[in-house]
């Protein structure tokens, strides 16, 4: 493994295909840790931690906080790598919808798109149920202090109890990313794209959802299957957080999808 920058992780030769993998909330790209070994043999792989994650640095606090600022390390990573080939995308919740956004900004040639349940709420009706249910969310995480708000957070996306039966040096990691998770919801909430926007991706895009999942990264799923002008969905006997819980389920799907 090398590194271009803190937090932007090289594995593979440089030649083969170029494929960024994109972490969900309040982890790091160690979670494609078992992808990245399938993949470096056919790949280059660039891992990259979101800002305020792993090694990456972090950001300021700020009631304005968007998606548009994950992007500059990004670009910046590809086009200092000069790479001959365009770039495939692979991103979980959080990290899908800044692949979704990538995809759409198009700061430099994409190939294809892998999304797992990508959280980009802004494409729900603000009335609709999955809107409600992660609004509830986001608001029951203001106003409480770091582990009230990722007990919340852990628990919506996995089971009731989930946070309090992990280890506690995890439960500490997680704390300390509390305020990062925070800036993340009102990122998602209000990015200024909407549904229709996303008729603009032009490539090729695998959408993987578990089938187990919550309320509102199902409707998401739901809406941006009707506006992608080329999709592919398919379902995993998972839930949210699948790419962690069941990596062979989901990396089996996104192998075969890349390496199409």
């Amino acid at each position: 493994m090398s590194e271009l920058e803190s937090g932007i992780h090289l594995f593979g030769e440089q030649q083969n295909p170029p494929v960024v993998l994109l972490h969900s909330s309040q982890s790091a790209s160690s979670q494609w840790r078992a992808l990245v070994k399938d993949l470096v043999a056919s790949h280059f792989v660039i891992a990259v931690d979101l800002l305020g994650y792993g090694q990456a640095p972090n950001v300021e606090f700020t009631a304005n906080f968007r998606l548009e600022q994950e992007l500059p390390r990004i670009i910046s990573a590809v086009k200092n790598l000069s790479l001959s080939q365009p770039v495939q995308l692979v991103g979980h919740s959080y990290g899908g919808a800044v692949a979704l956004k990538l995809a759409l900004e198009k700061p430099f040639k994409i190939a294809a798109v892998v999304l797992y349940e990508p959280v980009a709420f802004h494409v729900l009706p603000d009335d609709s149920p999955g809107m409600l249910e992660i609004q509830d969310i986001s608001q029951a995480m203001h106003g409480r202090d770091a582990i009230e708000c990722t007990r919340t957070f852990v628990d919506y996306w996995n089971d009731a109890g989930y946070f309090d039966a992990l280890p506690e040096r995890i439960q500490q990691l997680m704390v300390s990313q509390a305020d990062k998770v925070a800036l993340d919801f009102d990122a998602l909430l209000n990015e200024p794209r909407r549904l229709a926007d996303y008729s603009g991706v032009e490539q090729k895009v695998l959408l993987l959802q578990g089938k187990h999942t919550r309320r509102s990264a199902n409707a998401v799923a739901e809406a941006l299957s009707t506006v992608l002008p080329d999709v592919e969905r398919e379902s995993v006997a998972a839930g949210h957080m699948g790419p962690l819980t069941h990596p062979a389920d989901v990396n089996e799907r996104i192998l075969r999808f890349l390496r199409n």
